[in-house]
């Protein structure tokens, strides 16, 4: 049967509904190698409808969209995570060749427990656009599964430099490129995301996986852009009984540092145990500071994270919010929050609820994450006026990576889901 017809019989909820309970999915797997070594490492998941004679990406695809598209886009990933499990399983792949499986956020939350099985680890791929549509709920889901035992990856990687601004809030293990990156001829977006790939794999030793190898010349593009292993047509297209393969000593994705830790607190607290004194500014010098760390934003480019959080002010000067434009325009995800408005002044800003009792509606920040730089100012107001009867804030100025982090993480957990 051909992709058309494959695809077009995928274009509504009754038909994946059909295909997953009626048992005619089929699970292919992919050989993913360590281009260091030429061994197999892991093997990549593909669904596609048993009624389909042959693998063709198209129909890989077609199933996906037809998942996010679905109201029940988390039960139905739930249970194609679960076919592919029994599935190798039953192909007796070693315990220790990772499954990649490309996951929806929303069956995060049904992820059964894994912790009593070290040797057999799954690596749960997310796509940043799926990230960006509900980042409260997706990065209170990673947290879980991988308390749970479960990796997490991040997938479709390169081609537009905003995939990578999660990067720093999600912190995968393992870093997949899009399958066309290998094809992109511009030199300056290819250095661009190399430098980022490689501030997220220095400060957390990620590995980055080349998508779309076809040829010994993309193996060595592959390498040159530091990926260390590669999956694609050079290794053997998806298989529906792959070949065993014993596992490698080296195991370089268990060196990741995966740091699990809440969101909690506000950006002023977790300024705080960073235990310095605050540095005590009148409102001009603080406005000053908040300009200044937001007009460094503008330089910053696709790959930040940009918030700002404006305590209980209902109305912003038309000058932030002009800046706030520019940044919504330039960075790669923007917020803007308070208890004085439920939607941001700037319409490509994603905002939320701040509830009149949290303490976020006290405070005043500026934060940038971005995978090879973060800068945070925040600031409270203090509770008496300073000795020329003018208004005085506590205010706390880093760059330490992990502050910068937490915060932006903190204040992501009030951001409402698809704008």
């Amino acid at each position: 049967m051909g992709t058309t017809e494959a695809s077009a019989r995928l274009d509504s909820d009754l038909d994946l509904e059909r295909l997953v309970r009626s048992g005619l999915i089929t699970t292919s797997f992919a050989p993913v190698v360590d281009l260091e070594t030429d061994a197999v490492v892991a093997h990549r998941v593909f669904h596609t409808s048993a009624e389909v004679d042959s693998f063709e990406m198209e129909d890989f695809v077609a199933v996906r969209r037809a998942v996010r598209e679905s109201p029940l886009a988390g039960d139905f990933d739930s249970s194609l995570r679960a076919i592919a499990l029994r599935e190798a399983q039953r192909l007796e792949l070693p315990a220790n060749n990772r499954l990649l499986l490309t996951t929806e956020p929303q069956s995060l939350v049904t992820v059964e427990d894994r912790t009593g099985e070290p040797d057999r680890s799954a690596i749960l791929h997310l796509h940043p656009e799926r990230i960006a549509m509900a980042p409260a709920m997706t990065l209170r889901s990673v947290r879980q599964a991988r308390s749970l035992g479960w990796g997490i990856g991040m997938s479709s990687i390169g081609m537009d430099l905003t995939t990578t601004a999660f990067l720093p809030l999600v912190n995968p293990s393992v870093v997949m490129l899009h399958r066309q990156v290998l094809q992109i001829e511009d030199p300056v977006h290819i250095a661009e995301l190399v430098r980022l790939l490689h501030a997220h794999v220095e400060r957390t030793d990620a590995i980055i996986i080349a998508d779309g190898i076809e040829t010994d010349a993309d193996v060595h593009r592959a390498r040159a852009m530091g990926a260390r292993f590669g999956t694609g047509t050079r290794f053997g297209a998806p298989s529906r009984t792959p070949t065993p393969v014993d596992a490698t000593r080296e195991d370089p994705i268990a060196a990741h540092f995966t740091r699990n830790l809440p969101a909690q607190g506000t950006p002023f607290t977790i300024a705080q145990a960073l235990r310095r004194d605050p540095m005590v500014m009148d409102a001009d010098m603080l406005d000053a500071q908040l300009r200044s760390l937001e007009d460094r934003t503008l330089t910053a480019g696709r790959s930040a994270v940009v918030i700002g959080v404006f305590a209980g002010l209902d109305e912003l000067p038309q000058t932030t919010i002009d800046r706030y434009s520019r940044i919504a325009d330039s960075a790669g995800y923007t917020v803007m929050l308070s208890n004085g408005f439920d939607s941001p002044p700037v319409p490509a800003a994603w905002g939320g609820t701040v509830d009149t009792s949290d303490p976020l509606g006290e405070e005043y920040a500026s934060i940038m994450v971005g995978p090879d730089w973060s800068g945070m100012t925040v600031a409270k107001r203090r509770p008496a006026p300073g000795p020329d009867g003018r208004t005085e804030f506590d205010v706390h100025v880093t760059t330490e990576r992990y502050a910068c982090v937490d915060a932006a993480r903190s204040v992501m957990s009030r951001i409402r889901a698809l704008r």
